[in-house]
C-alpha cells in the first residue's frame, strides 16, 4: 500500500493537474509514480520538463536510455521503476533478458556496457568518478557531452527511483523483480 496518497487529477492542485493529464494523454493511463509526485507540483512539473528535455537533446538511443534506467534503478532498489522501464524497454527493442542483465550492470556490445558502467559508477561514487573510470568510459568513445547525458540519467531516473522507494505506490505495471 502506498505510504503517501495518489493523486487523481481532480485531486492534484492546478500547477500539478495539468501535468498529471498530460502523462495521462501520453500514456493512456496514470502511473501510480506519477500521483504520487503529484504532492509537489515543482519536482513533478520539473521532473517531466527535464525528462523531456533531455529525451529531445539525446546523444544516445532510447534502448541505450532504458539500459541506464534499468540498471540504476536496480541499483537504487526501485521495484517500481525496475518494473516499468522493463516495460519501456520492450517497446525499444530490448529483450527481456538483456533488461534483466541491464539490472546487473551488463550489456552486450562494448559501447552500452561503457555507458553502463559510467553510469553505475557515477551512481556509487556521488559523482566521485575516478580518473581511471572516467579515462575508460573515453577510450570507450564516450565524448564530453555523452558523459554529461549520462550523469543527467541518473540524476533524474534516481529522482525517480528515491520518490518511489519513499511513496512506494502499487507496481501498476507488470512486475519484474530485482536482480
Amino acid at each position: 500500500m502506498s505510504r503517501l496518497p495518489l493523486l487523481t487529477i481532480d485531486q492534484a492542485d492546478e500547477a500539478a493537474a495539468p501535468a498529471l493529464q498530460g502523462v495521462q494523454q501520453q500514456l493512456g493511463m496514470l502511473p501510480n509514480f506519477f500521483a504520487g509526485m503529484a504532492h509537489h507540483p515543482g519536482t513533478l512539473n520539473g521532473f517531466l520538463a527535464a525528462q523531456q528535455a533531455m529525451t529531445a537533446d539525446s546523444r544516445l538511443t532510447a534502448a541505450q536510455r532504458e539500459l541506464i534506467a534499468l540498471g540504476v534503478a536496480n541499483a537504487n532498489g526501485c521495484h517500481y521503476c525496475v518494473s516499468g522501464h522493463s516495460m519501456a524497454a520492450k517497446a525499444a527493442g530490448i529483450s527481456a533478458e538483456a533488461a534483466r542483465q541491464a539490472q546487473a550492470g551488463k550489456a552486450d556490445g562494448a559501447h552500452d556496457q561503457a555507458l553502463l558502467d559510467l553510469a553505475l559508477a557515477v551512481l556509487d561514487t556521488r559523482g566521485h568518478l575516478p580518473d581511471a573510470a572516467l579515462q575508460a568510459a573515453r577510450d570507450a568513445g564516450l565524448d564530453d557531452a555523452t558523459l554529461v547525458e549520462v550523469v543527467g540519467l541518473v540524476g533524474v531516473n534516481s529522482l525517480s527511483n528515491w520518490v518511489n522507494n519513499m511513496v512506494r505506490p502499487a507496481i501498476d505495471f507488470p512486475e519484474v523483480p530485482l536482480v
